[in-house]
Order: C-alpha cells, then sequence, then structure tokens
C-alpha cells in the first residue's frame, strides 16, 4: 500500500508540474502496480471505468468554463494518466474507504476538491469560477464520484451485497 500511495502522489506532483513529458514516469509506476497486481483481469477493468468516468466529468467540466487548459480544446493526456493513476489507488491505498459510504462521501467533499485547487495554484488549470464557487461544485461532484468509484470496485471485483 506504501508503493500505491508513493506511486500515485509522485504521479500527481509530476504531472501537474510538467504534464505530458512525465506521463511515461507514470505508465511506469501504473506498470508496475499492474505487474503487482493479485487480480489483474479486475484491476484492469476498475482502471479503465474511472478513466472513462474521469475523463467524462472533466471534459464536462472544461465544457462548462469550470475548468480551463488554456493551450487545449479537450482535458489534457496527462489528466488522463492521471486519472488511470487516481484509479489505481481505489482498491489499495484507498481500501480503508471501501467500509463506509459516509467517509467516502466526507472524503470526496473534502479532499479531491483541493487537488484541483491545488493544481490550479500551481498553473496545471485555470478556473472559470471563484476558488469558492469551484471548490464547492467539485466538492458535490466527488462526493458523488467517491461513492460510484467504490460501487465499481464492489462490481468489477465480484463484492457487490444484494438485499
Amino acid at each position: 500500500m506504501l508503493l500505491n500511495l508513493l506511486g500515485f502522489n509522485l504521479s500527481w506532483f509530476g504531472l501537474i508540474l510538467l504534464g505530458n513529458i512525465f506521463i511515461p514516469l507514470s505508465l511506469l509506476w501504473l506498470g508496475l502496480h499492474l505487474y503487482l497486481c493479485k487480480d489483474l483481469k479486475n484491476e484492469l477493468k476498475l482502471i479503465l471505468t474511472i478513466v472513462v468516468i474521469g475523463t467524462l466529468v472533466d471534459t464536462t467540466l472544461l465544457s462548462l468554463d469550470i475548468l480551463i487548459f488554456p493551450e487545449h480544446h479537450s482535458i489534457p493526456l496527462w489528466l488522463i494518466t492521471l486519472w488511470a493513476c487516481f484509479a489505481a489507488t481505489v482498491a489499495h491505498s484507498l481500501q480503508f474507504l471501501a467500509q463506509s459510504s459516509l467517509l467516502q462521501v466526507i472524503i470526496g467533499f473534502f479532499i479531491p476538491p483541493l487537488s484541483y485547487l491545488g493544481g490550479a495554484s500551481l498553473s496545471a488549470v485555470e478556473l472559470g469560477y471563484s476558488h469558492v464557487t469551484t471548490y464547492f461544485i467539485l466538492a458535490s461532484i466527488w462526493s458523488v464520484l467517491m461513492v460510484l468509484f467504490f460501487h465499481f470496485k464492489e462490481i468489477h471485483y465480484g463484492q457487490v451485497k444484494y438485499g
């Protein structure tokens, strides 16, 4: 889990600060993650699901001018790579969230929006609205996304409990 957490944080900083230049190193970390993964098939399905959802969400935020990437007409490739790196944490270093939807909502409300604001402070993205407005838009979205991502984790890993 420590390697998973360190790999994601290194990828976050590298992709935010260096953009597309850092993609090969992030992909190297993802490759190592997948190599060490005990359930490769389900991990790949989970990562792909989260990347698709995340890309759609950020594309929507871009189209609504909530997020602005001045040199891009679509979300940049480094951001899609960052989604893959984040997705690799859901069944691993974020596993402690799996037992509580309330905790998923709370963490989703507070932590990921701060990541976007941090990216904006490092000039990786511009915000179309004030920091406060953007924070609450992102917090609303991410409080739902975290629950959704853990639901997909349960589906892909065959842990859905019905009834």
